[in-house]
């Protein structure tokens, strides 16, 4: 009988800590949005095109400087948007970010979506790093999309 209450105890401890060790990541989903590509071009078996996306900041803080990334399939080095000075909770930003890509990535991403993160500093001062859950949706770039320095 007092194996079962331990063991009883057990589970119920070991369900606390799981579900407290995703409370912070909420749905899952601190990150999402749309992405489109405008300005497609294509040359030599690559495709020249504008990613513009336009994600909502779902984390349950406001942001600051945080960069977003976009990581192709094969070895290359991530393409970063310029860091966003200010992203508040709930809000939305529209990013722009021109790319030359292997013409069979820009087609798996059209299907499916770029693996886009967003990379930013709790405050308290800890690094973390988040998929956004994409779909794809027509989008141009605004005039004050964010593509450089400010926001």
């Amino acid at each position: 009988m007092r194996l079962a209450r331990i063991s009883g105890i057990g589970i119920w401890a070991l369900s606390a800590l799981l579900s407290a060790g995703s409370a912070g990541a909420r749905d899952g989903r601190d990150f999402a949005g749309q992405f489109s590509f405008t300005h497609v071009g294509q040359r030599s078996g690559q495709v020249e095109a504008t990613l513009v996306l336009r994600l909502f900041n779902y984390s349950g803080a406001d942001l600051r400087q945080a960069t977003i990334s976009v990581r192709p399939d094969r070895p290359a080095e991530p393409a970063a948007f310029a860091p966003v000075r200010l992203w508040p909770v709930g809000q939305s930003i529209v990013v722009s970010l021109p790319l030359t890509i292997p013409r069979d990535e820009y087609e798996r991403w059209s299907r499916t979506q770029p693996e886009v993160f967003v990379e930013y500093r709790d405050s308290q001062g800890r690094a973390w790093q988040r998929a956004a859950q994409l779909r794809r949706r027509p989008l141009q770039p605004l005039a004050q999309a964010h593509t450089g320095g400010e926001n």
